[in-house]
């Protein structure tokens, strides 16, 4: 395969979880390497593929389609090299979270069976995903750290 194979086959696979993730029935058979291997398309080398993933797993988010934990992969465009992106990435993060505050006020008489909603519970996913990230192997590195803390 060429490279624009490679690119295109990579955001076809992203899009794919990304779109099964948002009905219930298939959320749960998707396993953790597939999501962590969903996660890795935010930071694709090619422009585009990163793009339009980002896109999609924003639509998704902010029509509350995704379950939490799809939230933890905007923290991923901190690497991202472009800093369009990366203020782009921190404004549809931002924007979620309102959306998810907002439709919890709502819908108070049922938030408590809403608590998967709460944008604080997607904390533990954002350091799963950090910890399992392929570019950040050695944990002594502390370039590395300072990286991910910005």
């Amino acid at each position: 395969f060429s490279k624009p194979d490679m690119s295109r086959l990579r955001l076809a696979a992203g899009n794919a979880i990304v779109k099964l993730a948002q009905e219930p029935c298939y959320h749960e058979i998707i396993t953790l390497e597939q999501y962590q291997l969903c996660a890795l398309a935010i930071n694709d080398e090619c422009y585009q593929v990163r793009q339009i993933f980002a896109q999609k797993l924003h639509k998704g988010l902010s029509r509350l389609r995704l379950p939490l934990e799809y939230m933890a992969i905007c923290a991923l465009c901190a690497k991202d090299p472009v800093k369009e992106r990366r203020a782009h990435a921190r404004q549809c993060l931002v924007k979620n979270i309102n959306v998810r505050r907002e439709y919890l006020k709502q819908h108070a008489a049922v938030s408590e069976k809403l608590l998967s909603l709460l944008p604080e519970y997607v904390v533990p996913y954002t350091i799963h995903l950090l910890a399992h990230d392929p570019d950040y192997v050695k944990v002594q590195d502390i370039e590395q750290l300072k990286d991910i803390k910005e």
